[in-house]
């Protein structure tokens, strides 16, 4: 049994790096590079939708502006995903509970101030303390819902053992 949890840390621990290396190398390319990422998934939803650029600008939105807003959302979502991933570690610590929670804030800022200080020194790449409160955002979000989740499952815990 010790063994099957080992190797299930073990493999979180692995996937929670994996991420956090997806979330650097999206943060070390090339401006160009990704731009063009963010242009193709917009043209990729954009087909799936059945809505061409020309059907948007009609509406009056640029297509820049719909680019921002997919790149803003990117960052909140890798951080997001992060959160979850890096909570089902922290929770399995023996740590109190409240210094589980300022280990996650903490760890969930550092990341995100680490990649934009390095995007500073990529070519074509600037360095945006609003993506800094995004990510974190996005890092917080996925906190409360690991941590309610938690809670829930908990209480229904409880609740099957008083009932039996």
């Amino acid at each position: 049994m010790k063994i099957l949890l080992k190797r299930k840390t073990i493999v979180k621990i692995l996937l929670c790096v994996v991420w956090l290396g997806v979330i650097f190398y999206n943060g070390t390319r090339p401006g160009e590079a990704s731009q063009k990422t963010s242009r193709g998934l917009i043209e990729f939803a954009g087909g799936v939708m059945n809505i061409s650029p020309a059907t948007i600008q009609k509406v009056g939105v640029k297509f820049n502006d719909v680019n921002y807003y997919v790149r803003k959302n990117a960052h909140f979502f890798q951080y997001f995903v992060f959160s979850i991933l890096l909570c089902s570690i922290v929770m399995q610590s023996k740590l109190q509970r409240s210094n589980k929670i300022w280990m996650l804030l903490f760890l969930l800022l550092l990341f995100p101030v680490i990649d934009e200080f390095i995007q500073k020194y990529i070519p074509s790449r600037t360095s945006n303390v609003l993506d800094i409160v995004i990510d974190f955002s996005g890092g917080v979000l996925g906190m409360l819902i690991v941590g309610v989740r938690g809670h829930v499952t908990h209480l229904k815990k409880g609740k099957r053992t008083i009932g039996s």
